[in-house]
């Protein structure tokens, strides 16, 4: 089988050869006739493969000429980066010379800063631990706050782990959302009358759902006191203004959420893990031992210890 014949120009010159040799006798051509048609053919095959390249070389031309401009503007770009980076070390240098900044100790606007230390009065707080304690810690706490309540067991720890060292008071700032803080806080206070506040307080963290008059009558009876002078004592005026002011102090200090401490004046805010307190209470134990050492009595460890804090945020 002979190969099909690729080539157009190609094509055309042998079918034209071919056409001529089997033409009739009566139509054949002399020599010259048939050297002039070849080369008619020729020459129109040529024209037409030089047109082709010059279309191939003009499509290539204008591919070439659009991948210089775009070579052209990367370029561009390129150099507009490094005058970046250039002056981006520049920046860094010169940041590099300058002094770093001062550590900060973060704080909200209108709440106690951490790094200070407050005056925070006892006043009549109910306290536990000895009055000589190195480190007196003051909380402002609400009866209905279930982190008050959670925060419970580790003051617990602490104060088994920490012995004569550590003095716990306790103060109240029953936040107007819970409804019935505030008259827990005032049968915890009735209880105190007749010794039994921190039982008082141990029952009502554990029923903190249970807030109800007839149910602190009920604890108060169970505790073994003076129904009768417990609920007179339920109203009392005095008792009621008592929590109050422990309130209005929390306030003035800007410990308005609930559970608030202080620490020998430090503020920490809220139901934080045990270490949190250890590290405070070591590093202030550590200040109260000193004032001892210097002839600072314990039992005014305390007063020497908040003496020039701040009384408000």
């Amino acid at each position: 089988m002979v190969p099909p014949l690729r080539s157009a120009p190609l094509r055309s010159t042998l079918g034209l050869a071919l056409v001529l040799a089997f033409m009739p006798a009566c139509d054949q051509r002399s020599d010259e006739e048939l050297r002039s048609m070849m080369s008619e053919v020729a020459s129109s095959q040529v024209s037409a493969v030089e047109s082709k390249l010059g279309a191939a070389n003009d499509d290539q031309t204008r591919r070439l000429e659009t991948l210089e401009r775009e070579v052209a503007e990367l370029q561009g770009q390129l150099a507009g980066l490094e005058g970046q980076l250039a002056g981006a070390k520049a920046e860094l240098e010169e940041l590099g010379k300058a002094p770093p900044p001062k550590p900060t100790t973060p704080s909200m606007a209108g709440r106690p800063d951490p790094a200070s230390t407050y005056r925070v009065e006892l006043g009549d707080a109910q306290t536990i631990g000895p009055a000589d304690a190195l480190v007196t810690i003051v909380t402002f706490s609400d009866f209905q706050c279930p982190f008050c309540s959670r925060v419970s067991p580790t003051i617990a720890e602490l104060r088994k782990s920490n012995g004569d060292d550590l003095r716990y008071a306790f103060k109240h700032n029953p936040l107007g959302f819970h409804k019935d803080a505030r008259a827990a806080a005032i049968a915890a206070e009735a209880a105190g009358e007749q010794g039994k506040f921190w039982e008082m307080h141990d029952k009502l963290f554990e029923n903190q759902r249970s807030l109800t008059e007839s149910n602190f009558v009920a604890w108060a009876r169970e505790l073994g006191l003076n129904v009768k002078q417990f609920e007179r004592d339920l109203a009392s005026t005095a008792i009621a203004d008592r929590v109050d002011r422990h309130q209005r102090q929390a306030n003035d200090l800007g410990a308005r959420g609930t559970p608030a401490f202080f620490i020998n004046g430090r503020f920490l805010s809220g139901a934080q893990p045990r270490e949190s307190f250890q590290r405070l209470i070591d590093e202030e134990k550590a200040k109260a031992a000193a004032k001892v050492a210097t002839g600072t009595p314990r039992s005014g460890v305390y007063a020497a210890m908040i003496a020039g804090g701040k009384t408000e945020p």
